[in-house]
């Protein structure tokens, strides 16, 4: 049972919110800011008319909305994207200035939340009431994921300062053409078949890192989840990777960028262990109930 956080009924709390919602509407209706996104009224009566009812309105996927709203609304998340290409930048040129590498430097980056932003996707799967992998493959071919903050200039610098680029990610290999395509359109550098390294058999990224160190040295590596870095966050407790990100702090800002990702990750995947396939009512309790309060 869960501790009602509201001193008003349920039924009261939804109609509040249900009014408080149609009252925006109208407002943004007359009064649109012009540095929002454009809405066309036609759009508005769609919002309208799918929250007729309160009940309605209310998403299984609700607590994803303030997570992927960070993402496309918060220019405190673009100012972290910034501040982690930024210090990347830093981190690079004093590799740069290390005489005694004898192998060709390379950056690895992973690709989903770290160099291409995949919030549209999340936001479908708030509106729509669906979950990954529903209509994943369907927007990766839609090749339309706009650039991380900072990351395009990032790289460009990095090409230009004879540094090559390589994309692991976990994208499954029949979506390769498409993720090519999309970075490509975007204008980051070395998206072709060699730098663009897809999943394989196997979730951990380790493997395909090990090549690439064989014959490269690896100045920097970023990403947005920790197991991006090394295989000791290859890990389904979370107690144990916190536990392993206090014991490689240095790291972080040294040769580990990490960027922000509030909308998923295994650190939200990790909480559901515990049960087996678990409904999204159990999902809602496993949230819960590792919330610390006071």
């Amino acid at each position: 049972m869960f501790t009602r956080l509201f001193f008003y009924p349920l039924n009261t709390m939804k109609s509040i919110l249900f009014s408080a919602i149609i009252l925006i509407t109208i407002s943004q209706g007359c009064h649109r800011d012009p540095d929002q996104s454009k809405r066309s009224s036609k759009h508005i009566k769609e919002i309208e008319k799918n929250i007729t009812e309160p009940e309605s309105y209310f998403s299984k996927n609700e607590h994803m909305v303030l997570g992927t709203l960070y993402h496309q609304q918060a220019a405190e998340y673009r100012a972290l994207c910034y501040q982690a290409y930024n210090i990347g930048r830093m981190i690079l040129d004093k590799d740069l200035e290390d005489k005694t590498v004898d192998k060709h430097r390379i950056v690895i980056l992973d690709i989903d939340e770290t160099v291409l932003d995949n919030s549209p996707y999340e936001a479908a799967c708030i509106l729509q009431d669906i979950n990954y992998p529903t209509r994943w493959e369907e927007w990766c071919t839609k090749a339309s994921a706009e650039a991380v903050p900072g990351s395009l200039e990032f790289l460009n610098y990095a090409r230009s300062s004879g540094v090559s680029v390589f994309y692991v990610t976990n994208r499954k290999q029949n979506l390769k053409d498409q993720t090519i395509r999309n970075l490509q359109k975007l204008g980051f550098p070395q998206a072709d078949e060699e730098h663009v390294i897809m999943r394989t058999t196997e979730n951990s990224k380790e493997g395909r890192r090990q090549v690439l160190a064989d014959k490269y040295h690896i100045a920097l590596l970023f990403g947005d989840n920790l197991s991006d870095f090394t295989n000791v966050f290859d890990d389904n407790n979370n107690g144990n990777r916190i536990k392993k990100t206090d014991e490689l702090y240095k790291e972080f800002g040294k040769r580990f960028i990490i960027l922000p990702n509030s909308t998923y990750g295994d650190w939200e995947t990790n909480l559901y262990m515990k049960a087996d396939n678990p409904s999204d009512s159990m999902k809602t309790i496993l949230r819960h109930q590792v919330l610390r309060g006071f």
